[in-house]
């Protein structure tokens, strides 16, 4: 008879080498399902959930429903000197656990599971940021955590009034969280270690943060926006002066239009800068200025000097120690966005370190094959190596730059990058279309010709020239020649360029090569010499001059 619930639980005493006991414990969870019954999910708290998955099962905890085997081996032995249960841990994945609050005691996770580095809660029931926080506060050893699609909310602005030190998280993954862009900013504020930031599928339709916000950011190497809602480039270019962005990934946000443009002032600096003060001084500087021109005019010189002096070194300070809009971005991706206009690969020309784009599935390319669509590319930006995980040689740009050309050759409208490539390579001539497939033909047939006689005759192209030879000792009873007489291939047929209509000799060396290796084609001739003579001469004018008589007859 099957039982409804069965557990069973057993714990192994092993001996180590070294006389060591260690003690594992395997538990084996049998549930069977009941009938009747709705499965109710309980939302569990972060410590309770981490007990339930890295320590020893309760041995008399009571199933109700559902099927399962769980086989759980715990009691891992201590690699370090911490009194902690699971000190060892480092890595904890409670995706799709059913966490909803954080339930850490008072005295903190050091009993626990303190030595946490990597920590994975995506998928759960996690709502409130102060449940959060206060997890993330009491593991200090943290530097990769994801939160994605924990319906956060910031309640009584808990991100801004919240003062325990966060760990030294250095990648943060906030994908679904539907955090607000303001939110985000003030939780990086916290984590001043942050280099690598997920914010992705949020819905942004603007990145809007004070001016100083560039200040938290200031260590992000890498920023992930994919899936949003940004439609202006004026959103993105907020973020031109994070000093250490490397990798900007946008795909799948409906981005329409790209420009770059170097600012006159920077910003950042102004706000660095006290100007009014400045200007409040240098007028103070003027008045003192008008008193001691009135006294003495050696002061007033002094003082001229020493202004110019200041001016100086006033204007060598207000110079901007920013760099360039996106001075340090190598990499980014726009795969999947609205992009329409070849001026938008021009604009990215204009990114002073871009070296690497991932640009898939936009209108502007979407409907060429995708060879041409990588040539094309490859053309119009000569500052990309790596286009779409794929190195660029100089091979590839030198044949994609000329295929730049001659697309866009009988063009109308033609993008300004046409016109520097042609200035580099010159006129470049059209290819011109040539049906090779009408010219080859599995059977064909061709004209044998000796003397006065012309036969027409159907061979197959895959057979051996030495069967052309037989063919002509066979119509021209030429059996006893058959070793010695020679056999020519004028390419005179419809399938041939008048340029390249040749008359050559079927050498005997290449009896077993099939005939389409020649070039052989329906319409042509093949001229059969068995005269004696054709050899006196050591240059062969002799026989040359035979045939080509054949040919004027």
């Amino acid at each position: 008879m099957i039982r409804q619930r069965f557990k069973y639980f057993r714990t192994f005493h092993l001996k180590m080498e070294e006389e060591d006991v260690e003690r594992k414990n395997i538990a084996f969870s049998v549930m069977l399902p009941s009938k009747g019954r709705n499965r109710r999910i309980r939302k569990k708290s972060f410590t309770e959930a981490v007990k339930e998955k890295y320590c020893m099962s309760d041995p008399n905890k009571i199933y109700t429903s559902g099927f399962v085997i769980d086989i759980k081996v715990t009691g891992k032995p201590k690699t370090s000197d911490s009194e902690a249960e699971l000190a060892y841990l480092r890595n904890v994945v409670l995706n799709n656990s059913c966490v909803g609050h954080a339930g850490v005691p008072s005295e903190g996770l050091s009993s626990l599971c303190p030595n946490v580095v990597d920590l994975d809660l995506s998928s759960n029931d996690l709502t409130d940021w102060k449940d959060m926080l206060t997890i993330l506060s009491n593991l200090q050893c943290l530097k990769f955590v994801n939160l994605a699609r924990n319906k956060l909310q910031n309640k009584e602005n808990t991100i801004q009034s919240w003062n325990t030190p966060l760990p030294q998280i250095e990648n943060l993954v906030l994908n679904g969280t539907f955090s607000s862009w303001q939110d985000v900013i003030d939780l990086t504020k916290k984590i001043p270690s942050l280099t690598e930031l997920h914010a992705c599928e949020n819905e942004y339709e603007d990145l809007d943060h004070p001016e100083d916000a560039y200040k938290c950011l200031q260590n992000i190497t890498c920023l992930r926006l994919n899936n949003n809602r940004l439609r202006s480039w004026e959103e993105i270019w907020k973020l031109k002066h994070l000093p250490q962005l490397e990798s900007l990934i946008l795909s799948g946000n409906p981005i329409q239009h790209i420009f770059y443009k170097e600012e006159e002032e920077c910003r950042i600096c102004c706000l660095e800068n006290p100007a009014e003060e400045m200007e409040t001084e240098r007028d103070i500087s003027m008045e003192m200025q008008d008193i001691v021109e009135d006294i003495v005019g050696d002061v007033l010189q002094m003082a001229d000097s020493m202004e110019t002096k200041e001016g100086e070194e006033s204007s060598k300070s207000t110079e901007c120690q920013h760099g360039d809009p996106f001075s340090r971005l190598k990499l980014i991706c726009l795969s999947e966005t609205q992009l329409d206009n070849w001026t938008h690969c021009d604009e990215l020309r204009k990114y002073p370190a871009l070296k690497s784009l991932r640009i898939k599935d936009i209108p502007l390319v979407k409907k060429l094959d995708p060879e041409e669509r990588r040539k094309l590319l490859v053309a119009h930006m000569p500052n990309i190596m790596i286009l779409n995980g794929s190195e660029v040689t100089s091979t590839e740009r030198d044949k994609s730059e000329r295929h730049f050309i001659r697309y866009f050759m009988d063009k109308g409208s033609k993008p300004e990058r046409f016109f520097e490539l042609e200035a580099k390579h010159g006129k470049i001539t059209p290819l011109r279309d040539i049906d090779i497939s009408g010219g080859y033909k599995e059977w064909i047939n061709v004209t044998f010709i000796f003397k006065d006689k012309r036969i027409k005759e159907k061979v197959h192209v895959v057979d051996p020239i030495g069967n052309l030879r037989l063919k002509a000792a066979e119509k021209f009873l030429l059996y006893d020649s058959l070793l010695t007489f020679k056999l020519y291939h004028f390419a005179c047929g419809p399938h041939h360029r008048e340029e390249d209509q040749t008359f050559e000799e079927l050498c005997k060396q290449t009896q077993s090569l099939p005939i389409s290796r020649f070039d052989v084609m329906d319409g042509d001739e093949l001229y059969v010499d068995a005269t004696d003579n054709v050899f006196q001469n050591a240059d062969g004018s002799l026989q040359y001059l035979q045939i080509y008589s054949y040919i004027a007859k």
